[in-house]
């Protein structure tokens, strides 16, 4: 992975001859852009502003859960309720 990076950024070095580079690397041309948008692809991810994928996904399984957490007290202070109906 390292190594693909390093292709990557030694084409993007301004001036760079991406046929160079990849003849030197034994890469063909096609490869080295798939790898470059894929660079440039992730690193548009990382500086997106605002929760991440995963951190969405997270929010909203917590979400889910404290849902599911009101419901079932709901019918513990009713089951509760219903159990102490005869009694004083």
């Amino acid at each position: 992975m390292d190594e693909k990076m390093n292709i990557v950024l030694e084409g993007m070095v301004p001036g760079a001859n991406i046929s160079e580079v990849c003849r030197q690397h034994g890469v063909a041309q096609s490869l080295y852009y798939k790898w470059r948008d894929a660079f440039l692809t992730g690193g548009r991810a990382g500086l997106q502003s605002g929760p991440s994928t995963r951190e969405q996904e997270l929010e909203k399984q917590l979400q889910e859960a404290m849902s599911k957490i009101g419901e079932q007290a709901m019918e513990i202070d009713v089951l509760r309720k219903k159990s102490n109906w005869g009694r004083k």
